[in-house]
């Protein structure tokens, strides 16, 4: 089996976030809340593609040969966790290719460094914009629209759970290659991303 599937990148990231609705989601298809697969549906889109494109555009940036691409093994152990019985969510149904135009090692650790840094880092981003906002609403709008309240919040506890799945020190996720470059921005950002987590798993009711 290849270790990747060739296919046309808007098409491989169009099945990572159907594949990524279904991992959060299938709780409430199961449960008839269609609204909230909706919610999460939208949410897949905002926590994968700026994600993904984020490595893309630093590796581009530094001069190799990037693209977005599904893994077939990852793909199906993703897909067995969509199973909503299954408490620990794999997210990894594929990941962005970087072709190094060099093969110095200075240069190579610097690029795998940066390029996985940056994808959990637009995941933190998202869910601390998030967090910030719903309570800047919550102070100054009574009675927050439900839709508004729900998006925001679960916005922020699944983008820092990709953050924080993403920034495990396992290869071949993002957090190996950060850790390999610059263990201090590491661990900075896995805190970060566990405090995100926490405190939005508190709105939500998760903790």
């Amino acid at each position: 089996m290849s270790s990747i599937v060739e296919l046309n990148e808007a098409l491989a990231i169009l099945i990572t976030v159907v594949v990524l609705s279904l991992v959060f989601g299938s709780g409430y298809i199961l449960r008839g809340d269609l609204a909230l697969y909706a919610i999460i549906t939208v949410i897949a889109v905002i926590g994968v593609i700026p994600h993904e494109l984020a490595h893309r555009w630093c590796a581009r940036k530094m001069g190799s040969y990037s693209r977005y691409v599904l893994s077939p093994i990852g793909l199906v152990l993703t897909l067995i966790t969509a199973i909503p019985w299954i408490p620990f969510k794999i997210i990894m149904p594929g990941f962005t290719l970087v072709v190094p135009s060099r093969y110095e090692p200075n240069y190579l650790k610097r690029l795998n460094g940066l390029s996985g840094y940056i994808g959990p880092l637009t995941n933190i981003v998202i869910a601390s914009v998030s967090l910030a906002t719903y309570a800047l609403l919550v102070e100054v709008i009574a009675g927050l629209p439900w839709i508004v309240s729900t998006f925001l919040k679960l916005n922020s506890y699944i983008n820092s759970w990709i953050a924080i799945f993403n920034l495990l020190p396992i290869p071949p996720l993002d957090g190996s290659k950060i850790w390999s470059w610059n263990p201090g921005v590491w661990i900075t950002t896995f805190l970060l991303g566990i405090g995100l987590y926490v405190v939005s798993g508190y709105l939500i009711g998760v903790f």
